[in-house]
């Protein structure tokens, strides 16, 4: 008898169907791009405007909404008490904020309107920055920070947003 080897197929790879493909979630990946750009940015709000607008496409921004506000309005990435995560790292930390903004009329308006134009390019943000403006209020009982109060004061003027997470 003569035995023969059974062939063997080289160069089969096993397929994954999309679905069950699961990305993984990686927030601090996303706050290390969205804040190296920012810096990149300089202090041009517009710049900032631009790059918001450009890195959505690439960036998941529905996936990451309370971090891209956490970075927006704190400068970083908040944790759970409302204290920042990284805040001896100036690398993980942005100025381009609204904390870390002038308390005047005119810069509180100019960080709405990048607010207003990227919520307007991506309409799925509006319900996230609401939700998140709603625990900053909350967060900060306290001192009521003014700054946030004349974004959205800025916002409802604009009737884009709701003042819901005022009161």
């Amino acid at each position: 008898m003569n035995k023969h080897q059974k062939p063997v197929l080289t160069g089969q790879r096993f397929k994954t169907r999309k679905r069950d493909e699961k990305e993984k979630f990686e927030p601090t990946v996303f706050r290390d791009t969205l804040v190296q750009g920012l810096n990149e940015a300089g202090d041009d709000l517009e710049a900032v405007a631009k790059f918001l607008d450009s890195t959505g496409s690439r960036l998941d921004y529905r996936r990451y909404a309370d971090t891209l506000f956490d970075i927006l309005v704190a400068g970083s990435m908040l944790a759970p008490g409302g204290t920042r995560i990284d805040d001896g790292d100036k690398t993980k930390m942005t100025n381009h904020c609204v904390f870390s903004a002038n308390e005047d009329h005119e810069t509180i308006r100019n960080y709405a309107q990048v607010f207003n134009k990227l919520i307007r390019r991506y309409k799925y943000l509006e319900k996230a920055f609401e939700d998140e403006m709603k625990k900053k209020v909350q967060l900060s009982k306290g001192d009521r920070s003014t700054s946030l109060e004349t974004v959205d004061g800025c916002k409802s003027q604009w009737r884009f947003s709701s003042v819901k997470w005022l009161q």
